[in-house]
């Protein structure tokens, strides 16, 4: 039959055809028998296989029969011999003549044997058994016949030892032969399979007949057959059972598995080193197939039939689990760590909450697939296509993607970065269409210019300018400025694809440099203009001098406090109080690297979460008066308010006990002791803790008596990500602090007011009840220090979202005003201090706009407490106090308001960015 013209097969009869190292791009087998067709080395991309039928020829299947029936005879013989040699040892003539002990010392060994070989399967572990097994058997034999019979015991030893060497021998070749064959009767003919059985008692029929006539003619018919047949059957028994265990998939005899899987695709359809790539195996029937070596690239192989019976050496269809996902497209719920799947073909499977931990998908195709709350933690996803896949509540912890990864039209509502649903993002809202794509995809399309010694922000913008002008039909934008440190800015501008990079690159900087010139030529001529200035200038400065003479003391001893000291971070990996933490202790000049590290383990402490529950609910309901956040109002009488502060001023003894059991505990302790040791008690000390728990950081760990030793330490809470911003500021000789004075209802707001008025050399500008767009101008528009809210706010504790109210009507959420906040961050927005109540939420969300730090209340705060803890804090940090012992000790002289406000010095809390240092109000007031 001559071959079809432009490669199409559809529905022809190919049996037997050799299509060996042919290019058969695209050609078209749908319906076709290809049963025994040899399609090694071929070309085969984007071929159609659907419906075909592949496997072994139909003039082959009677040969096939009679070498399998013929071969499982032999099985059955080798069985028979392994039978008769262990049998021998139970003759009445040689137990009379050797004793029974080297027979029941053989069959022991046979039994272990096959014990391990059922117990721990084909593999290394059964030959280094093997190998100790007959170490023992040949060494109680002949202690046992050299004791019994001396020197002439040897002889005997050693005439056991070749029988029971023998039985061994026979049955490990009849055992693995007959398993073997089996499965791969079963893998071929199913329930006909059981028909081989008769081969193989024919087989060990005629290997009795024949031992018996030639070496066993002495041994009565009883004394030879009974024995034999015991364990003939015990055989037939154990081979059963493992052929059984090895169709059910049991990858402790994967060994015979594959060993039967070979010998099916013996004559069948070889797609060995075949070119696969785009081939479509939808519905094919694929019996004795040899896929060995073949490059199976978005290989289609939906709903295939029988792919378990392919040989499929070095491809990623030898894994079960991707072999059985690539055919069902259905992984719900389903365990893939680990796996290979680079180049599957997973299109619009669905995989919802599946886990590929650690699995590598690269340039599978996984279009349209749904993969809702899947885990990709450390998964290769290189050049891999998820357009539009459906990733909503996903993990993408630590993946690995690059440009070649396809995210267009991904439909994603929100994602989370950690385990255990961890750092949601976004992290409040849902994703728009195209914004998680934005986020995630890797551009290359892109100029990284790099400036080593600072940026200037004309010179860019006339650079930009000019080389738009050169290049006109050129679309350019500048897409990020990203500040490194040490004076470098990496500027990364937009391009097309398909341009000459070099030579923008060039352009850039060439125009770049000659506004730099530009620029510095017209300040010197505005300086010569302004020689007169410059004197008069000068004499103040010399008087100016004189002053600072007389205050350098002063200030030389607050900057030697605020920059010595050290800095002591408890980073805590996942856990949670209930399990316990992992914990990495560094410790660090300030300013500095660290110059210790170790590791250690907080244990789990669910009485500890107990005590802060209860200790809250009790804190909550002993709360009454003017607080700044909005409860329902209730009313309590004055002999309930007394038994409600005993029951907090309880519950507050309680806790303070479990904080300490838990950091003073044995498994924390090599960490306390490593801090005790690094420490001085005299120096200042700034510890922050780094956790993503929300719970934990609302619990007072600045309980723990460690801080009673060591007064000049303060507690910090911190995330584990974090990223110091690129900050653009004009140098100025004060401090400017934006003052939004929100809703005021019930409280007093306008005391923190006249506080703020009475800071030396600060200017404050105060919004009073704002609306939303004036609060917003002000972020956008002016270079802020400070950022100051007095007024009522609440952590919505579900969703872990804070709100201030700005004024009566309106609340807001760091979300709604993030552009302006991160444009304010920017422009140096050091400190935000939130004197409202229950601020950890908003605390957590701005810092992932990455501001240096923040101070808020831990809980809902009286009014009283608000106004207190401000004056001592400005009266701390306006003298040069650093910021950590300024609140230290505010928030220490609270406790003599404890009698009318339980646990008022608990409340104040930093939030500290670790890569930023804290704001000093000295370096605005004395700069030169």
């Amino acid at each position: 039959m001559a071959l079809a013209k432009d490669n199409n097969f559809s529905g022809q009869n190919l049996q037997g055809y050799d299509f060996r190292r042919k290019n058969l791009t695209g050609a078209n087998f749908g319906n076709a028998d290809i049963r025994g067709a040899n399609f090694s080395d071929a070309i085969l991309e984007n071929a159609n296989f659907q419906n075909a039928k592949a496997g072994i020829p139909q003039k082959h299947i009677t040969l096939y029969l009679m070498g399998m029936f013929i071969l499982f005879g032999v099985s059955g013989g080798a069985s028979a011999l392994a039978s008769v040699n262990l049998t021998t040892l139970f003759y009445s003539d040689y137990i009379r003549q050797f004793t029974i002990v080297p027979g029941v010392v053989s069959l022991f060994a046979i039994l272990l044997f096959f014990a391990i070989i059922i117990q721990r399967g084909f593999g290394g572990d059964l030959a280094i058994a093997t190998g100790i097994l007959t170490g023992l058997v040949a060494t109680t034999l002949w202690g046992y016949l050299w004791l019994v019979f001396g020197s002439s015991g040897t002889a005997i030893a050693n005439q056991t030892g070749w029988s029971l060497l023998g039985a061994a021998a026979w049955e490990f070749v009849g055992f693995t032969l007959g398993t073997v064959i089996f499965v791969a009767a079963k893998l071929l003919f199913r329930s006909n399979s059981y028909i081989f059985w008769i081969g193989w008692i024919i087989g060990a029929y005629l290997s009795f007949n024949a031992s018996r006539s030639l070496k066993h003619t002495l041994v009565s018919s009883d004394e030879f057959w009974i024995p034999n047949l015991i364990v003939i059957i015990f055989f037939v028994f154990i081979c059963g059972y493992i052929s059984w265990q090895v169709t059910a998939s049991n990858t402790k005899f994967i060994y015979i598995y594959n060993l039967a899987v070979n010998f099916c695709a013996i004559g069948g359809t070889s797609f060995r080193k075949a070119n696969l790539t785009g081939a479509n195996f939808t519905h094919t029937t694929l019996t004795s197939t040899d896929f060995s070596d073949a490059k199976l690239i978005h290989t289609n192989f939906y709903l295939a039939n029988k792919i378990h019976q392919t040989k499929t050496k070095n491809t990623i269809l030898i894994n079960h689990l991707v072999r059985e996902l690539t055919v069902t497209h259905n992984g719900v719920d389903k365990s893939y760590q680990g796996c290979n799947f680079k180049g599957a073909y997973l299109a619009f499977a669905n995989l919802q909450n599946a886990d590929f931990t650690e699995a590598d998908v690269s340039l599978s195709n996984l279009t349209g697939a749904n993969l809702e709350f899947a885990n990709f933690t450390k998964t290769q996803a290189l050049n891999t296509n998820f357009e539009q896949a459906k990733l909503t509540g996903s993990c993408l912890n630590n993946w690995n993607i690059d440009s070649t990864t396809q995210l267009d039209g991904v439909i994603c509502d929100y994602v989370y970065l950690c385990n255990h649903q961890q750092e949601r993002r976004p992290c409040s809202g849902y994703f728009l269409p195209g914004d998680f794509t934005k986020l995630f995809q890797v551009a290359i399309n892109t100029v990284d210019l790099i400036f080593r010694n600072g940026l200037d922000l004309q010179a860019l913008s006339t650079a930009l300018a000019n080389v738009k002008l050169e290049n006109i039909d050129i679309p350019l934008a500048i897409k990020s400025i990203e500040n490194k440190g040490d004076g470098v800015v990496v500027v990364r501008v937009d391009t097309p694809e398909f341009i000459n990079k070099e030579k923008i690159h060039a352009d850039f900087y060439e125009h770049y440099q000659f506004a730099l010139q530009q620029i510095e030529a017209r300040h010197q001529a505005e300086l010569k203009s302004k020689d007169e200035q410059i004197r008069l200038y000068s004499q103040n400065q010399a008087d100016l001098k004189e002053l600072m003479q007389m205050i350098a003391p002063i200030v030389e001893k607050k900057k030697k406090q605020s920059t010595l000291g050290k800095l002591v971070v408890l980073k805590l990996g996942q856990g949670n109080i209930n399990t316990g933490f992992p914990v990495i202790l560094q410790i660090s000049s300030n300013g500095e690297h660290p110059y210790f590290e170790s590791n250690g383990q907080l244990p789990p402490a669910p009485e500890l979460a107990v005590a802060y529950t209860q200790w809250q609910i009790s804190y909550r309901h002993s709360l009454q008066g003017n607080l700044r956040i909005k409860f329902p109002q209730t009313q309590v009488t004055n002999i309930s308010k007394r038994d409600l502060f005993k029951e907090c001023d309880r519950l507050s003894f309680n806790l303070h006990e479990q904080v300490n059991l838990w950091l003073n505990s044995s498994q924390f302790r090599p960490l306390k002791e490593q801090l005790l040791e690094k420490l001085n008690p005299d120096e200042s000390i700034r510890i922050l803790l780094q956790t993503e728990d929300n719970q934990l950081r609302r619990i007072p760990l600045l309980l723990w008596n460690f801080f009673e030793r060591y007064s000049q330490a303060e507690i910090a809470l911190s995330s584990n990500y974090y990223e110091r911003k690129s900050k653009f500021q004009s140098p100025k000789s004060h401090v400017k602090i934006l003052a939004i004075l929100g809703d005021s209802t019930g409280i007093n707001i306008q005391k923190d007011r006249v506080l703020l008025e009475q800071l030396p050399n600060i200017e404050v500008k105060f919004l009073v009840e704002p609306q939303r767009q004036v609060l917003n101008d002000e972020l956008w528009l002016q270079e802020w220090d400070i950022l100051f809210f007095a007024g009522h706010s609440f952590t919505e504790s579900d969703a872990g979202i804070g709100y201030f109210h700005i004024n009566p009507r309106d609340s807001l959420t760091i979300t709604e005003l993030k552009n302006a906040l991160t444009k304010a961050i920017a422009n140096g927005l050091h400190l935000a201090i939130f004197n409202s109540c229950d601020g950890l939420g908003l605390a957590t969300n701005l810092a992932d706009l990455h501001i240096p730090q923040m101070i808020v209340m831990r809980e809902p705060v009286p009014d009283k407490v608000a106004q207190e803890f401000l004056r001592n804090f400005l009266a701390e940090f306006s003298t040069g106090q650093p910021l950590y012992q300024s609140v230290r000790e505010a928030r220490m002289k609270l406790q003599g308001l404890e009698n009318d406000f339980p646990c008022a010095s608990w409340l104040p809390v930093i939030y500290q960015n670790p890569a930023e240092s804290p704001l000093e109000l000295y370096s605005y007031s004395h700069q030169d």
